[in-house]
């Protein structure tokens, strides 16, 4: 990476001794003074690490550690149920509404603990209408789903166990045991000469390795170093999954077939009926602007189109429309595939731009495109490692988000872009902290230097949920968007609820269909226009 510094480096032990240790240990060695054993010194924890480990077992703390032998004691969604609260006869538009939960095993016996990966949505099918809930876990079996009833009509709930908390709990405790998911291999040159080795976050070998450090932000990076080759000639690396690696045991393995995911709680209720009691008492909403907290549910679909909770969205017929508004916009975009959608919906509908084509040739490549008449400037390029994909990318490109943000002047032109997500569900949580935390930091010291400065942040998207749940499951994007409210809620910038959109819109799609990313431009416009 070019911001890597790198060293030839063997494996060493997790404490070295001190000199001032190594003269105690050495003054122990004379026969009249016992000798102390084990004397060594801890290096103290950085403030980046100390917040790590914070973040890290607050989360860990509301995951409970469920750890059962039969399937009869794991969470059955058919036999769980669904009712409501403090039932009424009809409601009104903006009322709020509550539907408690209560889980039972296979055996029927009332669960006692927490956990489960729940999912809930309301729908008005006629009227192309819906909205996500939120989900209150009282860590006794019992949950209350909150909605907000945001449009008059007969409203259905939906209510999906994704995962019990059994296999919650097991996808939690895998994805922090190591970084056996995911390999890595890159690949050294030289003239006439070329080299592929293991490389990775972490490497168990007694090779001798190469070493890529950024040490303001604690990132590390290995690979194994090839004979007759310098560290520096490091070219490209690739990662993939490893798709036979699994730690699941058989029960595991049976709570997450096709048919224990994504269940439906059944419903002891009817269809709720929701009226306009008080047609007058309508109020124009502000538009939506930065420094607004993350919500969920942040808004609602209908007829395709996306209505925010708490503010209004710009409407306009065509980017075309907003010209005035991208005149000499600089418009930085880093993140993942989603976000790469936005730059392809951008080259597709803003006529006036140009792509320019870059150097790489895989499906990750940069991503330039210029409007030379309104001096305006659009790109897109991928967040670091890591990164998912079969092909090759330049390791010299490779910059984490928060060097990226450094790079950038700022001012009242600049709008910056950024999520990370889907690529960090096969690692150790820690990465997606870390990498969050210096987010943020970077995004701090642009606000100091440019308050001015435009900053949009996406949240992930919900996806299939059909195969691959240790590394892919949706679960490990619900906890790195709590993550996210943790580090990044209080900052001056917008969110474009990725997160809460899909499942409203129900395209459990990582990559939705051109109306929903519509929505998503349409939101981001509205915090730049």
């Amino acid at each position: 990476m070019a911001l890597f510094k790198w060293s030839l480096v063997k494996k060493v032990p997790m404490m070295v001794l001190s000199t001032d240790a190594k003269k105690a240990f050495n003054k122990c060695m004379r026969k009249d003074i016992p000798i102390m054993k084990n004397v060594v010194t801890v290096k103290p924890l950085s403030e980046l690490q100390v917040k790590i480990n914070k973040i890290f077992h607050k989360i860990d703390s509301t995951i409970p550690k469920a750890y059962v032998t039969n399937k009869e004691e794991t969470t059955s969604a058919r036999h769980s149920k669904a009712f409501l609260k403090d039932p009424k006869t009809s409601y009104c538009v903006g009322d709020q509404l509550i539907i408690q939960v209560d889980m039972y095993d296979w055996l029927r016996r009332k669960k006692t603990y927490g956990g489960d990966y729940l999912r809930a949505r309301m729908f008005t099918s006629e009227l192309g209408a819906a909205a996500s809930g939120s989900i209150e876990d009282f860590n006794n079996g019992t949950y209350h789903i909150h909605f907000t009833l945001f449009w008059e009509g007969m409203v259905t709930i939906s209510i999906l166990v994704m995962h019990p908390s059994e296999g919650a709990s097991a996808l939690w405790t895998f994805r922090n045991k190591g970084h056996g998911y995911v390999d890595h291999v890159g690949k050294f040159t030289k003239p006439h000469q070329e080299k592929e080795v293991n490389c990775g976050f972490e490497l168990n070998t007694t090779h001798k390795l190469c070493e890529y450090v950024n040490q303001r932000e604690e990132e590390y990076f290995y690979c194994a170093k090839p004979e007759d080759f310098s560290c520096k000639s490091l070219s490209q690396v690739k990662s993939s999954i490893s798709r036979e690696n699994t730690l699941f045991t058989t029960l595991q393995h049976f709570l997450f077939h096709a048919s224990n995911v994504r269940v439906e709680i059944p419903r002891h209720f009817n269809i709720i009926n929701v009226l306009t009691c008080n047609k007058n008492n309508s109020s124009t909403k502000e538009k939506c602007k930065r420094g607004m907290k993350l919500e969920y549910p942040s808004g609602h679909v209908r007829k395709g189109i996306w209505y925010p909770k708490s503010c209004s969205m710009l409407t306009y017929k065509s980017l075309e429309d907003m010209g005035t508004c991208m005149q000499g916009k600089f418009i930085h975009i880093f993140g993942d595939s989603t976000l790469r959608l936005w730059m392809t919906y951008f080259q597709k509908h803003f006529k006036a731009l140009t792509p320019f084509q870059l150097y790489e040739d895989n499906w990750a490549r940069q991503l330039l495109s210029l409007d030379l008449k309104r001096n305006m400037k659009i790109t897109w390029k991928r967040h670091t490692f890591p990164f998912i994909s079969g092909s090759f990318h330049s390791w010299k490109e490779e910059r984490t988000i928060a060097r990226e943000i450094d790079l950038i002047r700022g001012d009242n032109r600049t709008v910056i872009v950024l999520n990370i997500g889907v690529h960090f569900r096969a690692y150790p949580i820690f990465h997606f902290i870390r990498r969050l935390l210096n987010i943020r930091r970077a995004i701090e010291r642009l606000f100091l230097r440019s308050p001015d400065t435009k900053v949009i942040i996406k949240t992930e998207n919900t996806s299939a949920m059909k195969e691959y749940f240790e590394t892919m499951s949706d679960f490990h994007a619900s906890i790195q968007y709590l993550i996210m409210e943790l580090i990044l809620t209080d900052l001056n910038v917008g969110f474009v609820n990725g997160w809460d959109m899909t499942n409203a819109f129900d395209y459990n799609d990582v990559h939705p269909p051109e109306i929903f990313i519509e929505n998503e431009v349409k939101m981001l416009m509205t915090y730049i226009c």
